[in-house]
This record gives structure tokens, sequence and C-alpha cells, in this order.
């Protein structure tokens, strides 16, 4: 036999048994096995969104691609197909008309944060009691992006008990920047809020009451995702099925990420802290490498 035919037979059999391999474990070449999460500039989503992509490739092997979009774009496109998952989905209440335009295409893979709140949030030492007291507040609410459910509410309430309020459009920073000034200052502010959030740990603040439920009650924070992604993705939607994360957890989570540049930096001494359950999330998920001796 003629040395460049043993090698050509040779190759043939690696090739084969990589590949029996490869089926025999489940898995998928490398170009097959990536994923793109889309996610919002508020705190939580970037937090989950991130934390979930450095799990997925470092413990799965998968390339995730990442897209900052507002909310309702988010929906459309797990919808459509144009991205996998979403982690940062508030049910039943403040995302509940996006998730109703797409339920049909969408499937809830598990509870990323239970107990979830939104509402307007003061200053521990403001005279304001109740969303009802809003008569009485000289400024203008201070809100996030006009997409967020959580400003949808505040409009229902300033409309039910202040008609003639501004609610401000700002992002999520400028949100905080000012609340934290206020605060400093010791004036008044009324802010769109929601629980998790590190501002919470950092100052002493409040939700208003909210005696006609128009904030509804505590939710949950779900992942959903694109409709049949367990058939190619059976691991990726495991892990997904399994990551709760407590109120400790997730506070704990975001506020290394606001002290971090990047927050694959925060993620990572986060996940330092917490090695237990971030074993137990990724128990028997992690790829095995194919080795061709």
């Amino acid at each position: 036999m003629k040395m460049t035919q043993y090698f050509s037979k040779t190759s043939a059999l690696i090739i084969l048994l990589a590949l029996f391999s490869s089926c025999k474990t489940g898995t998928k070449p490398e170009d097959e096995r990536s994923l793109k999460i889309v996610y919002t500039d508020w705190s939580e989503s970037v937090a989950i969104t991130y934390l979930s992509s450095v799990l997925l490739e470092e413990h799965m092997d998968y390339k995730v691609t990442l897209k900052m979009t507002d909310v309702e774009e988010a929906y459309r496109e797990v919808a459509n197909s144009e991205a996998d998952v979403f982690t940062d989905a508030w049910l039943p209440e403040t995302h509940k008309q996006y998730f109703d335009k797409h339920k049909d295409n969408l499937e809830m893979l598990g509870i990323t944060y239970p107990e979830a709140r939104t509402g307007l949030v003061v200053p521990a030492y403001s005279e304001l009691q109740s969303v009802a007291d809003l008569k009485n507040y000289a400024h203008p609410i201070v809100g996030i992006d006009a997409g967020a459910g959580v400003m949808q509410k505040a409009q229902a309430a300033i409309n039910k008990y202040a008609p003639a309020k501004t609610l401000l459009t700002l992002s999520e920073e400028k949100m905080v920047e000012q609340l934290g000034d206020s605060i400093q200052r010791r004036k008044d502010i009324v802010v769109t809020g929601w629980e998790p959030h590190w501002i919470f740990a950092r100052y002493n603040i409040r939700f208003l009451d909210d005696p006609d439920n128009i904030f509804g009650q505590k939710e949950n924070i779900y992942t959903i995702a694109t409709k049949n992604l367990e058939e190619e993705h059976p691991n990726a939607v495991r892990f997904f099925e399994r990551m709760q994360l407590s109120e400790n957890q997730l506070n704990s989570l975001v506020y290394e990420i606001s002290l971090s540049e990047d927050p694959v930096e925060g993620v990572k001494k986060w996940m330092e802290q917490n090695e237990f359950v971030v074993n137990q999330w990724m128990k028997n998920l992690t790829k095995e490498r194919i080795k061709i001796y």
C-alpha cells in the first residue's frame, strides 16, 4: 500500500470516529453551538444577561451574541426567531401587553427571579406615603425609557391622581443620578423604581403605597425563548430552567457589575463568591470536548 493511501484512509477513519463521537454525545459542531440573547439597558437585565453569556460560553462552549434593545423589540425579535432568548421578562403584569401580543411564538423557560416589584419610589424622609399623594407633589415624576412597563403603570397612576403632572423620560442611569443628587441635597423626588435594584442597598428609600393596585402584585422575572428552542439546544434550555437567583444573589450581582468597568469582570467576581450555586446550575450540562488520539 502506498504511504499516501495509508494516510488518506487513516484521516478518513479519524473523521468518522469524531463524527460518531459527536452524534453519540449529542454535541453540535462549534459553528452551530450559538445563541443570540437580547436585553435592555436596565441593571438587572444587563446582570442576568451577562451572567448567562459567561456561563454558556465558558462552561458549555457556546458562542453567544448579545444585543441591547428596548423591551418591545426584545419580545418581537424572540417571537420572530431573530433572537433566541430574553432573560428579563416581567410577568404577568409589567410586560403583559408585549407577552400577550407574541405569546403563540414564545416559550417560558423558567423563573429567573421571584418576587419582583415595580412602583413609585421616594427617599425615606419624603412626606409622601401613597401614590394618591401625587396630587400634593409639586415636581415632575422622574422616569426611565418610554417603553418600560413601569412607565405605563406610572402614567396610569398620574392620570388617576394628578392628571397635570409630568412624567420625565430618561435613561435608568440619569434617573439614578437625579435620585442620588436629590437625596444628597435632601430634596423631594419621586422616581419610577423596581426591585431588584442596587439603589435599595445604597439608599434609604421606599415604595409609595399603592392602594388601588395600579402597579400590580409582586411578580416573577422569567426567561423566555423562541418557540421550540429545546429541539436544537436542550442543554441550554436546561440551564435557563435551573438558573434562579435569590434577592441577595441578584442584588449582589447587580452591585458587582455596577462597580466594574466591564460587566464580564463583575460577573466573574460574583461567580467566585457563588461557586456552589453556579455548579448546581451547570451540573451535567458542561460539554465534553471531542478527543482524537
